[in-house]
């Protein structure tokens, strides 16, 4: 079917894409698409030939589903992003606001689809999900029935396509990158592939009574090999398959067109070949090339919440059985505790990439001190300049938030130049910043919000409110294995004593030159109400995971106020035994060690809401950016004038 006769599909409207969409689905036989904003790995962050969702709604935040049925078109997402979907969304989309309270997304189905087919990509979507799914709408039907057993009752049936349909109405859609291969050096990377794969071993064997292991999350298949590509911006990984077993570890590359050669660099295929690393086609990891792989009567575990619906048909296939982690994989698990050149590595970029951000605030306010002004995307795009001149750095960990007054409300807005919605920063605004750098040693992810002229005092109230948050987490000392919702109770505290909140988590995973959002752990939840958690395995996983030394996370409690202005404040911190435990022998206790050296908001910090103890933290803090940070600052007399009034 000839869709567009223009290749330039942002010319088509949306109601005519949710029209096309409408003729694949009678074509296929199914009443509904559910289409994912995930990739076949279950990544958060997908290439651009795989943003099916965003290109399907305009949609362009990182998190949604879109489902279309013969006669609506639904987004469901997060209130990280409600604003953003509402001002991108056109009118013949509903956008269904993923609350605690509200219907999720398979309620949604099953209210409105009885008796119907749901057509998904089953390389796309979790097994898990759709396990959850079914069971879930077989137990509401068969309640239903006891009163009316009529078809009408009946419950949805999800049916996995051969075809992803939004690719078959995407025919200008951007081609699969295949970028090299390269190895991670092991002074970095702290242990070695043959080390790693014995651990993994182990785990497989001992831990979890299995014979193998399928992998299809990138990252971790990068933390394992000790690889690293660009196939995704910003994401330090490459797209990927493995299988580790008792005796063997196979690696897919090549999704574009499976030439090993072409994709891995001589120094990576080397440390493969040595560690015993059997190299394969991307198109190879498939359910004709499985059972060769996966004995009949062998027991393959899988990752929970990753793992896509296509690999266990596979694996089935081969007449293996499944066997699903409780949560996280052990790779996920092992990857989340640095070890000590892991650590140092983060310490070190920690501190370059501070230095580019003070160079870069220092600058701004020398400018717009000046009645100079700029747009957001233009001062983006001048704070990578500076990150580019740092060592070490490979690229940006995500598109930098550079948001200004009333755009700094929308928890992840992007600045697209040229755009209505971009705003030029003048002197009273508030302007935050959140940005990251990818480094060979390090990851970082930082956000400052700042006002260099005069606020009111409210935006300093709420600055302030934040800020002790960020303090009273910062300075934290917790038993070892403390879980991330008791954790996010103490940023929280002060807020809620002001009668505020905000609608993001406060902390997640960082990895060691590696994606900059990562598992298995999170700080968030405390303000989610318990039934609803009790609800959800997964908030019950991510939430309840213990948090070890050596855990790489991010502090960044927020506040706002929807089109007027918002506040977050973020660094990066590691976990360390606090001296201020029991005595030998007994509980280990945690500390934080804040990584990023870049100072607060003296315009925006109202000095009478903060109690002694919140001052000594502060100055502590400001001490230790100064230390570490001037001597890096070299010649840059602006950045070293602005770090020491900050911290004064």
């Amino acid at each position: 079917v000839a869709f567009c006769d223009d290749p330039d599909m942002s010319k088509v409207s949306p109601r005519h894409k949710i029209q096309l969409l409408r003729v694949l689905l009678a074509e296929d036989d199914v009443d509904a698409f559910v289409c994912l904003s995930e990739d076949s790995h279950n990544s958060e962050y997908v290439s651009v030939c795989d943003e099916r969702r965003s290109y399907l709604t305009n949609f362009t935040g990182s998190a949604g589903v879109a489902l279309v049925t013969r006669n609506e078109a639904m987004v469901f997402t997060d209130s990280r992003y409600y604003l953003q979907a509402g001002n991108q969304l056109s009118d013949d989309w509903n956008l269904m606001k993923m609350e605690p309270t509200d219907p999720t997304i398979d309620e949604v189905i099953f209210d409105k689809l009885k008796d119907k087919r749901v057509g998904i990509d089953p390389f796309q979507f979790p097994w898990s999900k759709m396990k959850t799914w079914t069971e879930k709408w077989e137990k509401k039907s068969s309640m239903l029935k006891r009163k009316d057993p009529s078809p009408s009752n009946n419950p949805p049936t999800l049916v996995p396509l051969t075809r992803n349909l939004v690719d078959s109405m995407w025919p200008n859609r951007p081609a699969i990158p295949q970028n090299p291969v390269k190895a991670h050096l092991v002074s970095l990377a702290g242990e070695t592939v043959v080390s790693k794969l014995e651990r993994v071993r182990k785990s497989i064997t001992v831990d979890n009574k299995a014979d193998a292991i399928v992998i299809s999350a990138l990252d971790q298949i990068g933390w394992l090999f000790n690889l690293r590509g660009t196939d995704i911006m910003c994401n330090p990984v490459f797209f990927s398959y493995a299988l580790v077993s008792a005796d063997a570890a196979h690696l897919f590359v090549g999704r574009r067109d499976g030439k090993i050669k072409d994709v891995m660099e001589a120094e990576a295929m080397e440390e493969m070949t040595k560690s015993g690393v059997t190299l394969h086609s991307y198109s190879d990891f498939n359910v004709s090339y499985l059972p060769s792989l996966v004995p009949s009567g062998s027991y393959v575990l899988v990752e929970k919440g990753t793992c896509s619906a296509a690999i266990a048909t596979a694996v089935e296939s081969a007449g293996a059985t499944i066997v699903e982690t409780e949560w996280a994989s052990p790779i996920e698990i092992f990857k989340a505790k640095k070890n000590k050149e892991e650590v140092k590595g983060i310490r070190d970029a920690a501190r370059r990439d501070s230095v580019a951000i003070i160079r870069f605030l220092a600058w701004v306010e020398e400018e717009i001190g000046k009645g100079k002004v700029y747009k957001e995307a233009e001062l983006a795009e001048i704070l990578g300049r500076y990150r580019q001149e740092v060592e070490g750095y490979v690229g940006d960990s995500f598109e930098t938030i550079s948001s200004v007054g009333k755009n700094s409300s929308v928890i992840h807005y992007k600045a697209e130049a040229g755009s209505e919605e971009e705003l030029e920063l003048r002197k009273d605004d508030i302007y935050l910043l959140d940005s990251g750098g990818q480094y060979v040693d390090g990851t970082t992810d930082v956000t400052r919000t700042e006002c260099f002229g005069t606020p009111t005092e409210e935006q300093k109230f709420g600055y302030t409110a934040c800020l002790k948050g960020h303090i009273n987490l910062g300075r934290a000392v917790f038993p070892e294995g403390t879980c991330g919702l008791v954790l996010d109770a103490y940023a929280r505290a002060p807020l809620w004593k002001e009668g505020l909140d905000y609608g993001h988590g406060t902390g997640h995973g960082i990895g060691a030159y590696m994606n900059v959002h990562e598992g298995p752990f999170g700080i968030s939840g405390a303000s989610r109400p318990g039934n609803l958690i009790r609800k959800s395995p997964y908030a019950q996983s991510m939430l309840l995971q213990p948090i070890e030394r050596g855990y790489y996370m991010s502090n960044e409690p927020g506040y706002y106020v929807d089109g007027e202005y918002g506040f977050r404040i973020e660094s990066d911190c590691v976990t360390f035994v606090s001296k201020r435990g029991e005595k030998e022998g007994k509980k280990v206790y945690l500390e934080f060690e804040t990584v990023t050296k870049v100072p607060m908001s003296r315009n925006l910090t109202n000095v009478e809401m903060l109690s002694e103890e919140d001052k000594t933290w502060l100055n502590d803090y400001h001490f230790s950016c100064l230390q570490e940070i001037e001597p890096l600052l070299k010649d840059d007399e602006r950045a070293v004038a602005w770090l020491t009034k900050q911290c004064a």
